[in-house]
């Protein structure tokens, strides 16, 4: 099996398909995670929004099921330049659309609310990449 990529995740998030789509946003919140824990230890980045950042992606992770299937991103060695870090933000923004659509969708009636609580996670997480990405010392 190779290994998984971002545009693989975002393809998943797409099916339509709930537990593809809940696996894939498992996985993007784990990829997202491990890029905060490279970005707290880059001393061109706030720390303290690099760790908000994997404290917001741990919690949306913790209330998605355990993926039954696939594999988690290949994680950044170094911190990311800014063009390097967008395809995260996105594929954040894609998470909380994708749940909250889901969450209208009458068979997913009994989890809405936490879809709904899920998919603020992902945005308040993608508004803290997009925060590090402007603010970073070293960011160009």
């Amino acid at each position: 099996m190779t290994q998984p990529t971002i545009t693989d995740l975002d393809t998943a998030l797409g099916s339509g398909q709930g537990d593809g789509v809940l696996s894939a946003a498992w996985y993007a919140f784990d990829a997202v995670g491990q890029l905060a824990d490279v970005l707290a230890r880059d001393e061109n980045q706030d720390e303290i929004q690099a760790m908000l950042l994997g404290i917001k992606c741990t919690e949306g992770r913790t209330l998605l099921p355990l993926p039954e299937s696939g594999r988690p991103l290949e994680p950044l060695a170094e911190c990311a330049d800014r063009a390097r870090l967008e395809p995260y933000g996105v594929l954040l923004r894609h998470v909380d659309a994708v749940l909250r659509r889901l969450a209208s969708v009458p068979e997913w009636a009994d989890d809405a609310e936490q879809l709904i609580v899920v998919a603020d996670h992902a945005a308040v997480a993608a508004q803290i990449l997009t925060t590090i990405r402007q603010d970073g010392v070293g960011a160009s």
